[in-house]
């Protein structure tokens, strides 16, 4: 029960810190999902080498805790979409929704979970109707947005999408590991890959 709750605890404090109402919801509904964690069922992890070999026991708080919860983490494909991501680009991106309509604890008004962008990937151009902030704990990547020049960004960074911006991420000898929470309109048939 411990791990999983201190993961949710520790996200709902990343999250509160960013500033944003967008964020102090993700946070309230974390700390709500961890009045709930009971008995965590354990779930088969497909991605368990990956996720493992991807934390960085020296750096951010985060990535002890996500090693102690994943056992009890149901980690997928970046393909919650509805194939709107092609196969072989979501298996590289291992994802995780701890909180929302698709997650490990129901929520309608917020997604939060965790996420991870492998080596050499090239995510994007996308667009969704939902704000979206991630905050980085281990590795780095090169992020734009239609509005924005691309910046490499690493740990203990946030990076924010307003609503329907396009926006890309890159990763290239890095992977980027994540905790992210998107809130506004946070229905995936808003989300839009482009350049399949």
């Amino acid at each position: 029960m411990e791990p999983l709750k201190n993961l949710y605890l520790a996200l709902a404090e990343i999250f509160d810190s960013e500033g944003r109402e967008g964020g102090a919801q993700a946070a309230e509904a974390l700390i709500n999902a961890s009045h709930k964690i009971k008995q965590p069922e354990k779930y088969t992890n497909p991605f368990l080498h990956e996720v493992n070999s991807s934390l960085n026991f020296q750096a951010h708080i985060l990535n002890r805790l996500v090693l102690k919860a994943s056992p009890y983490i149901k980690w997928g494909g970046s393909d919650l979409r509805e194939g709107r991501i092609p196969d072989d680009l979501a298996n590289r991106m291992p994802m995780a929704e701890l909180v929302g309509p698709d997650g490990m604890f129901f929520n309608e008004t917020v997604r939060v979970g965790l996420w991870l962008q492998n080596k050499g990937i090239v995510y994007g151009p996308r667009q969704h109707e939902a704000e979206e902030t991630f905050f980085i704990f281990n590795g780095e990547a090169s992020w734009e947005t239609k509005l924005t020049e691309s910046r490499i960004l690493g740990p203990n960074t946030y990076i924010f999408h307003p609503s329907n911006i396009l926006h890309t991420s890159i990763t290239t000898s890095s992977f980027v590991f994540t905790a992210w929470r998107w809130s506004g309109n946070i229905g995936f048939e808003k989300y839009t890959l482009h350049n399949k």
